[in-house]
C-alpha cells in the first residue's frame, strides 16, 4: 500500500492551478460556493493535483461525499490517491466515499479498486441510470472509511 515516501498535504483550492491541469474537465467542480470542499494537493511541497467532494443532496448522508480527483501526469501511478482520499475524509468527517468513473478509464478503475473502492451492484447502477444519476458510460464505486 502507501509508503511514507511522500509528504502529502491538502491546501486551499487554487482556481488558477486547477485551470492549468489538462484533465480538469474530468471532475465536475467546484461550482461557485463549493470551493470549501476542494483542495489543491501538495506532494513534497509541489502542486500535484486537485481533490474534492460534492456532498449528497440527502441530508441523512452528511458523512458521505462524491469524491473527485485529478492529478498532474507526473504524479500518477505513485500510490497517492489512497492517502489523499484519507486526508480528505479526515478533514471533512466523511465515512463513505463514492466515486464515478467512466468505463473506459480502466487505470482509474483499477487504482480505486486497489485502495478499497467496490463497484455498486449492477441493479443499483441500473437504478441510478434510470433516474438520470449515472451515465451509460459510467460506473459508481463506494468505499467505507474505517
Amino acid at each position: 500500500m502507501f509508503s511514507d515516501r511522500f509528504a502529502i498535504t491538502l491546501s486551499d483550492f487554487n482556481q488558477e492551478f486547477f485551470d492549468s491541469l489538462d484533465d480538469n474537465y474530468q471532475i465536475k467542480g467546484p461550482a461557485l460556493g463549493q470551493e470549501q470542499y476542494f483542495h489543491t494537493i501538495l506532494v513534497d511541497g509541489l502542486r500535484a493535483g486537485v481533490v474534492g467532494y460534492l456532498p449528497p443532496r440527502n441530508v441523512l448522508l452528511d458523512d458521505a461525499g462524491f469524491v473527485q480527483i485529478v492529478l498532474a501526469p507526473e504524479f500518477r501511478g505513485r500510490g497517492l490517491i489512497g492517502p489523499i482520499y484519507e486526508l480528505l475524509a479526515e478533514r471533512h468527517g466523511l465515512k463513505t466515499l463514492y466515486g464515478t468513473v467512466t468505463k473506459k478509464n480502466t487505470l482509474s478503475l483499477r487504482a480505486h479498486e486497489k485502495i478499497g473502492f467496490r463497484l455498486l451492484s449492477e441493479e443499483k447502477m441500473a437504478d441510478l441510470r434510470r433516474r438520470g444519476l449515472l451515465g451509460e458510460d459510467e460506473v459508481r464505486l463506494e468505499k467505507e472509511i474505517s
